[in-house]
């Protein structure tokens, strides 16, 4: 995206075609609904600013509507000077509550902190003879004037241009409580606003004591995990509270375990009503993996002791044959008590990872536009011998994750050859700036272009899930590793190939 000069952008407003030229004058080309009032509101603060006294010039370096990549964070107005001062200024059409105003530039400085400036905070109403104006210091709102803005726009010195997405980098911001426990427990996060509204409704129905059993569903990259261990932090300020993962407990949650004082986490094998009798709300996250016997037991407890439940899944990430006919969340929508809440905004996925998956999932799927793929990369060992050497180096002077496909205790494979490394049953709810993940020949392509896994050596297991749950882990780059499959690795190729020239 590109800075642009405010008055040559109010300007354009005359035109038809204004968004455009917006469009054109920031190279941005995302989708934008801009209403009449936030125009004119611009229009006004741009004209107040040369009512009183400012220079054209100085109206240059402004970024306009940017968006955070992934994590949809956007600001008004930015101004970045190369030295040591950052200017964020946020526009309302109309007049909003001051605790309002206070929280969004609060947040806003948490996500412009990482920049190492000193930051300067305004609002601008458009409302009154002369618009309202207000400043945030990091501790308490202030009213402002226009005069404290026009100084500190005007000051001397190199400012950015262009491509402003290179100082924001979404890994920055998008902690989890299982991968970096130390910064959940220090609030270091936000949550999006679809997440708080969520949030609000689960919470004002407990208090409201509403005969709910509440569901989160969100597929991968929504950051449900991250909404159920804020929820149940809040509600372990009021009551017994617990967590329950379904699955192995990493090491992540261990360390959470002994620094969270509010909430417990236990793994789904120690489930049971004599443990569950212990708390008033059980959360519950990856529920979709949950047996019938613990799902049984967990209802039961809502139903019979008045425990608050809230259920976390994404019925697409199950492993295996019997959690999919289980299918945990069709029992949950059949029960009347049950609200679910979708989260459909992806936070936390990479859009070209994403698409990259989606690609290689079907072959037949193609972009709506050109996509970046630079952060992929497919590589190709004859033998599991040269495999290991690969992924040894990626591990070690790379730092990607490498997670293995989950192995049989019933059959052996050639899996198993990599099987001292984390399995795919290991990093459940977790995910990775960098992920390294093989495929070999127990896939191939269906002739309509769909990837197929064999049966697992474990009946039970579905290859292309286990494969799913893994790249679906990485949150920055992704590394496919083809092991002596030359067909795979050749459709694999022409999908990073063709889509990223």
């Amino acid at each position: 995206m590109n800075s642009v000069n405010l008055y040559i952008l109010c300007e354009g407003t005359k035109l038809d075609n204004w968004v455009d030229y917006q469009k054109v004058l920031t190279n941005s080309y995302e989708k934008k609904q801009l209403k009449n009032a936030e125009i004119d509101t611009l229009k006004r603060f741009v004209n107040e600013l040369l009512n009183w006294g400012i220079a054209i010039e100085d109206l240059d370096g402004f970024f306009y509507g940017f968006s955070i990549p992934q994590i949809s964070k956007e600001f008004d107005l930015l101004k970045i000077f190369e030295n040591d001062v950052v200017v964020n200024i946020e526009l309302k059409s109309n007049d909003i509550a001051l605790d309002k105003i206070e929280y969004q530039l609060r947040k806003n400085r948490y996500y412009l902190s990482h920049l190492k400036k000193k930051i300067y905070s305004f609002t601008y109403v458009n409302s009154g003879e002369n618009g309202k104006i207000y400043s945030y210091d990091g501790d308490k709102l202030l009213e402002s004037n226009i005069e404290e803005i026009a100084q500190l726009i005007s000051l001397k010195g190199t400012f950015i241009k262009e491509n402003i997405e290179s100082l924001f980098k979404a890994k920055d911001y998008l902690i989890s409580p299982i991968n970096t426990p130390q910064l959940f427990v220090e609030g270091n996060y936000y949550l999006t606003g679809q997440q708080e509204e969520i949030k609000n409704k689960i919470i004002n129905g407990i208090d409201n004591r509403e005969h709910k059993i509440w569901g989160i569903q969100g597929s991968a990259g929504t950051g449900k995990t991250l909404l159920l261990y804020d929820i149940a932090r809040t509600l372990g300020q009021m009551m017994r509270v617990c967590v329950i993962h379904s699955g192995i407990l990493s090491q992540g949650h261990i360390e959470l375990n002994s620094i969270l004082r509010e909430v417990d986490i236990i793994p789904v094998k120690e489930c049971n009503e004599n443990l569950i009798r212990q708390y008033d709300c059980i959360l519950i996250d990856e529920s979709q993996r949950l047996y019938q016997v613990d799902f049984d037991c967990i209802v039961k407890a809502f139903q019979d002791l008045d425990i608050h439940c809230i259920f976390g899944y994404d019925y697409y990430q199950v492993l295996s044959y019997a959690e999919e006919n289980r299918n945990i969340p069709e029992q949950l929508n059949r029960l009347s008590f049950f609200c679910e809440n979708k989260l459909s905004e992806k936070i936390r996925t990479n859009k070209e990872v994403a698409s990259f998956i989606k690609n290689v999932i079907n072959l037949a799927h193609r972009p709506k536009r050109y996509m970046d793929y630079s952060n992929i990369e497919v590589l190709y060992a004859f033998d599991y011998t040269v495999a290991k050497n690969i992924i040894e180096h990626y591990v070690t002077n790379k730092q990607y994750k490498f997670i293995s496909y989950t192995p049989s205790r019933i059959k052996s494979n050639d899996i198993d050859k990599l099987s001292n490394y984390t399995n795919t049953h290991h990093i459940i709810g977790q995910e990775f700036d960098n992920v390294i993940f093989s495929m070999d020949n127990n896939f191939k392509y269906a002739e309509d272009g769909h990837l197929q896994g064999k049966i697992h050596p474990n009946p039970d297991y579905i290859f292309y899930k286990l494969w799913f749950q893994g790249v679906s882990r990485a949150r920055e780059r992704l590394c496919i590793l083809i092991i002596g499959n030359e067909p795979l690795f050749n459709n694999i190729l022409q999908v990073k190939m063709q889509f990223s020239e």
